[in-house]
């Protein structure tokens, strides 16, 4: 194994962003910078890590608000499941009705998706389609690590709501059975609070959290 990682909260809305790395190239791969562009374009350059693709669980502007200003800075691409450009593509709505300022958004550089693994160095990350919050949320997992990143389907101690742009209770719900099936040794780290195992998702299913 020769992958190196950090999790650090960024953002208004302290969202868990993931900086992973190949040691032996030090290309690596951002996974939903929050906000705070400067700040982790620091962390980036104080570990050597050159970011390949900047990749989103899901396109809500509290998991993407540093992407256009890393992109400009870095050139790397930004990846996000095909289901979720809509989103990305409306976010001056989701910025009114949440009264968050306005990002100027580049074009999605690739589409990530199931069953195509996300290169980084000579090492990969794995993509689950996890639909429910949004119709193209995805987990970002690292089997030699034992950590999947699951965004906002589950957190600690309830399930993502599905009340947002596009949610569905039913893809909701298969998700979280999904993300309760990994291997119980796994670390799963949602996009806002602290990490859980996969067997805490029977309980965090019968609430749903507010975050967005």
């Amino acid at each position: 194994m020769a992958i190196e990682h950090l999790i650090f909260p960024s953002g208004n809305l302290a969202t868990n962003t993931g900086l992973f790395w190949c040691t032996r190239t030090r290309e690596g791969i951002l996974v939903d910078p929050g906000g705070e562009p400067d700040e982790i374009l620091d962390i980036a350059l104080r570990q050597g890590v050159c970011i390949r693709t900047i990749v989103l669980t899901h396109a809500h502007i509290d998991n993407l608000a540093a992407a256009p200003f890393l992109r400009e800075e870095t050139s790397c691409g930004i990846a996000v499941h095909r289901a979720d450009w809509n989103l990305w593509e409306a976010i001056e709505e989701q910025c009114k009705e949440l009264g968050m300022p306005v990002p100027e958004l580049p074009e999605i550089d690739e589409e990530i998706s199931e069953g195509t693994p996300i290169q980084f160095g000579r090492e990969r990350a794995d993509v689950l389609h996890l639909p429910g919050h949004s119709p193209g949320h995805c987990g970002i997992a690292f089997p030699d690590l034992e950590i999947c990143l699951v965004g906002d389907a589950c957190f600690a101690g309830a399930a993502g709501r599905t009340d947002l742009w596009n949610g569905n209770e039913a893809d909701q719900e298969h998700s979280l059975d999904r993300i309760s099936k990994l291997p119980p040794s796994w670390t799963l780290l949602p996009g806002h609070g602290p990490t859980f195992a996969p067997g805490a998702v029977a309980r965090a299913r019968h609430q749903r959290s507010t975050n967005i």
